[in-house]
């Protein structure tokens, strides 16, 4: 009998190399594979007769029949390695081609049933054939013929039937599966029971348009169980953390006001005061902070997190500040030092740092002698430890995980915690994926900040673009230009930085023209942004490396290259790179494509604005960027798709905690966990 808890050796089929490939990839247990769901689905119940391909030239069909010849040859042009097959189904034969996979001599043989899905295409000859298409033999194995077919993604060397032969023995274990999600937690989000759900989704019946959606009654039993288990263990996190106290007691007297006064380059918004005010209430309060600081680009969200350190500091505790990137780091760690002029003891910590330098970083955090550190990941590194750690901030914080910002919170006793982020997130949807911090948004612009012309210009006007950019280099200015892609790629008919940079090299041959990617050493990128900073670059090609906190204030013209390309929050984000200078400034998004969407975004000047219409228009996963490490990741639920589901998951969990309090719901939170659905709820 086959029990959720049985190993993945018991299941048959699974051998002890294959078993040591599944352990490799996370499944220890039958139960584990019961999550691991297809990612698509194969209808082979009616496959399109060879006859009538002619009707869906370069369209992906379904075809099954017979080889009935196959062979490798070399190409006598390229010398490229092919091999052939020619299919048969009763109704007609079309050739099946492959290009440099010889080794497919050895698994297709003449007289086999293969399933073959591809898009047939018309040869230089005019002849149908299908190139490079998905294949699978039948062994006299015809039980998965006329079915919907489950296709999962890839797990090492295992076939893909045997894989559906091993997950489809897992699924015997579903009647021993408990369900642990409690009756009235399910009524109250208005799901169903587990196992049918799981069934389901392993083995559906029709392929409908809510179930190909995500929205059938399966996909939501699973998306509001991973949702409902992240809200109710962030609640129960924040709930025990309440209950403890901190044993640093703030004071805020005239001497840190005049202090603050000193620094500032400007004064501070009403917006600004509004958030200083918040976190200073936060730093008195004998509870640890745990804020969420929202600002759009050049805000002044940094100058705000500064106060907030000189608050701690001169209270008698240490900072630390943590980036995404070095150049961000050096970035901060200059603008800190500027502003606070020797005042404080400033630091910062990145993977560039010799042994020595490495040493005194470690000796002075210790000892306390440093007060506020920037640092990148290597602030996380179990060596690093502090005498008092008061402050953590987060900057960019979608680029971390949940475990990383943990690791930082860890190095202190109850730190006050204050992450950042420029990625302007509607409020309902902030509130619903960061349910464990309080919200702060700087909704105003410091005074100076100039609005940034946009337009969008097609490519055939580039040449216009560039005689713009050299009279503007000549008074003075720089410029970026921004590409998607660093080397020409077979897939994508995209501009690529490498062949962009010598054009534009060509172009303007007396300036200066550097370039920069994601590829380069940090030491490298480094170099560069300081001679862009210091003004011995005229322009800097570059691919979205730039994207986040640079601050050149001379660099006053911005262009993207293929501009559709990105979400229009990231655009954003790269036209917030210029405007930072007393200079009129200029966006220019170069694009044949989407010309809507980018005039659209031509005209939306504030960062919320774009945020708005970029979940109207981009659509799932592209609006955080969430494809990026550290952010969530859900099985089905998609935080942008999905966010009305996540605000009935955050209710829920409210009136669950409020209904039946913390030790009822941490017996819920283990139960789910158990389950191992949401690998951020995990963390």
């Amino acid at each position: 009998m086959i029990s959720a808890d049985t190993p993945v050796q018991f299941l048959k089929g699974v051998g002890a190399g294959r078993a040591k490939v599944l352990h490799e990839y996370g499944f220890n247990t039958a139960g584990d594979l019961l999550w691991f769901f297809p990612y698509r689905y194969e209808d082979r119940r009616y496959p399109t007769p060879i006859a009538d391909l002619g009707h869906h030239v370069d369209t992906p069909v379904l075809i099954r029949g017979r080889v009935i010849s196959a062979h490798a040859r070399v190409s006598p042009v390229k010398r490229m390695r092919i091999f052939e097959a020619a299919l048969e189904d009763g109704s007609g034969a079309i050739k099946l081609v492959w290009f440099n996979q010889p080794f497919l001599a050895d698994q297709i043989k003449r007289g086999d049933r293969l399933a073959v899905f591809g898009a047939p295409r018309l040869s230089n000859y005019g002849q149908l054939q299908i190139e490079s298409p998905d294949w699978e033999k039948f062994e006299g194995d015809e039980e998965e013929e006329g079915s919907i077919v489950p296709i999962y993604s890839k797990i090492g060397n295992i076939p893909p039937k045997a894989l559906r032969q091993i997950i489809r023995r897992a699924l015997e274990s579903l009647p021993s599966l408990s369900d642990p999600m409690p009756p009235e937690i399910r009524r109250r989000l208005r799901v169903g029971e587990l196992v049918p759900a799981i069934e389901a989704l392993h083995g559906p019946k029709e392929l409908t348009g809510e179930f190909l959606g995500r929205r059938s009654p399966a996909h939501l039993r699973v998306i509001l169980q991973e949702f409902f288990t992240f809200q109710l263990a962030l609640r129960v996190r924040r709930a025990t953390e309440e209950v403890r106290v901190k044993k640093r007691a703030m004071t805020i007297d005239d001497a840190m006001r005049s202090e603050v006064r000193r620094i500032l380059p400007f004064r501070l918004t009403k917006a600004q005061k509004r958030v200083v005010k918040e976190i200073a209430d936060d730093l008195r309060s004998d509870r640890p902070m745990y804020r969420l600081l929202q600002g759009d680009v050049g805000s002044g969200k940094t100058i705000v997190a500064l106060i907030a350190a000189i608050l701690m500091i001169r209270n008698g505790h240490q900072v630390a500040l943590l980036a995404p990137t070095e150049i961000l780091v050096e970035q901060h760690h200059q603008r800190i030092r500027q502003l606070v002029d020797g005042s404080l003891v400033v630091a910062k910590a990145t993977g560039a740092a010799t042994a020595g330098e490495r040493r005194t970083l470690l000796a002075g955090l210790r000892d306390g002698y440093i007060q506020l550190v920037v640092g990148t990941h290597a602030l996380l590194e179990e060596k690093v430890a502090f005498q008092s750690l008061g402050l953590a901030i987060v900057d960019e914080q979608h680029r971390f995980g949940v475990e990383q910002r943990q690791r930082l919170f860890a190095k202190g006793e109850m730190p006050d915690i204050l992450v950042m982020t420029a990625t302007p997130i509607p409020r309902s949807l902030a509130l619903a994926m960061y349910g464990d911090l309080e919200l702060s948004v700087i909704d105003e612009l410091p005074p100076g900040r100039r609005k940034i012309k946009t337009a969008v210009r097609a490519p055939s006007h580039l040449e216009k673009v560039y005689r713009f950019i050299d009279g503007e280099i000549s008074d003075g200015a720089q410029a970026y230009i921004v590409y998607p892609i660093i080397e020409e790629s077979e897939k994508l008919n995209l501009r690529p930085l490498k062949q962009g940079f010598e054009a534009i090299r060509k172009r303007f041959p007396d300036r200066q023209v550097a370039m920069m990617h994601g590829r380069m050493t940090p030491a490298d990128k480094e170099a560069t942004m300081q001679r862009f900073k210091d003004g011995e670059i005229d322009i800097l090609v570059s691919t979205t490396v730039i994207e986040v906190g640079i601050d050149v204030p001379k660099a006053s013209i911005m262009v993207i290259m293929d501009a559709d390309r990105f979400g229009l929050s990231q655009l954003h984000q790269l036209r917030g790179r210029v405007g930072r200078g007393a200079r009129t400034s200029y966006c220019v998004l170069v694009s044949d494509l989407e010309k809507d969407r980018l005039e659209i975004f031509s005209k939306a000047r504030d960062g919320f604005e774009v945020a708005e219409r970029d979940l109207q228009l981009r659509g799932p996963g592209e609006f955080l960027g969430t494809r990026q490490a550290g952010a969530l990741r859900f099985r089905f639920g998609d935080i942008i798709r999905d966010h009305h589901l996540m605000e009935r998951a955050r209710d829920t969990a409210i009136d669950l905690l409020a209904s039946d309090g913390v030790p009822r719901a941490e017996e819920i939170v283990r139960q789910l966990l158990g389950m191992d659905v949401a690998a951020t709820a995990r963390d």
